[in-house]
């Protein structure tokens, strides 16, 4: 709690009723910080999206190495702000800007982008498309647990934003395309998986999600052609023998990009820095 109040994130109680608890509609306790923008960071519980928020918010640049905190899964948003001025700020200006205790134009003026770190608890999937819409949010930062199985994280990707109606038509009628850094966290652990082999699995699980619906739409019609599948859901579109992540189909105005780091990897989570901040997609090796 603390620490993460002054270095620049409002943490919500788990469960509570917190003044600071942060949801996509409510207000930051006494003072919330001008933004230009909003990053959503999302996936399953547990893939280390509070960790990239703390590194984000919290972590002094002058500082040579960085230790994670130890997070639990939480059922409220935790929200941060990414100055402008972050870059080797120490956490004296970070306290001022995000608890109010500075009102200069001069300090408001530096806060450059808001970051909601969305929970993975299944039981708020739902409520997170209402967050993705181009009025709200820039980019999206979702992440996968480089060790783990990306079943969960996939299905939270597939229901909640690729196939979502409300999702895809809010970015079609802007048209523009909702840009998602796909981050593959913990990729310096034991047996943690690249992220070329991750965008593999993460392919044919998705392919596997979209044949079911499939089986299920048809029910002995045949839907193959109709671009809706259940309940009004956008259908991935197929090519070749599988989907192709390069190119979702016209209906679905969202671009991949996969990227792999550990929280001990500096010059990665530097990378995911610059896309929070700006927009600018890391360059692979």
């Amino acid at each position: 709690g603390k620490h993460a109040n002054r270095a620049g994130v409002a943490m919500g109680k788990k469960g509570g009723r917190d003044e600071r608890e942060t949801s996509s509609s409510s207000k930051l306790g006494r003072y919330e910080p001008p933004f230009q923008e909003t990053v959503v960071i999302c996936g399953a519980s547990g893939s280390g999206k509070t960790a990239l928020l703390h590194y984000l918010c919290c972590r002094n640049t002058a500082e040579i190495s960085w230790v994670p905190p130890v997070t639990v899964t939480s059922l409220v948003a935790n929200v941060g702000y990414l100055a402008e001025s972050n870059y080797g700020r120490d956490d004296s200006d970070d306290a001022a800007i995000t608890n109010g205790g500075s009102d200069s134009s001069n300090e408001r003026d530096k806060i450059a982008v808001r970051i909601i770190d969305y929970p993975g608890h299944p039981s708020l999937n739902t409520q997170l498309p209402t967050l993705l819409i181009p009025s709200t949010t820039s980019r999206l930062v979702f992440a996968f647990d480089a060790t783990q199985s990306v079943v969960e994280g996939v299905s939270l990707l597939y229901k909640s934003i690729l196939i979502h109606s409300q999702v895809c038509q809010s970015w079609k009628r802007s048209g523009k395309k909702l840009v998602i850094l796909v981050v593959c966290t913990k990729s310096d652990e034991k047996g943690a998986k690249n992220h070329k082999r991750m965008k593999i699995q993460v392919r044919n699980e998705l392919d596997r999600l979209r044949k079911v619906d499939l089986a299920l739409a048809n029910g002995g019609s045949n839907g193959e052609n109709n671009n809706h599948g259940r309940n009004g859901a956008v259908k991935l579109e197929v090519t070749g023998k599988t989907i192709d992540l390069e190119h979702l189909g016209d209906d679905i105005p969202v671009s991949l990009h996969f990227m792999e780091t550990g929280f001990g990897d500096l010059a990665g989570l530097n990378a995911v820095r610059e896309f929070v901040a700006n927009g600018t997609l890391p360059k692979l090796k």
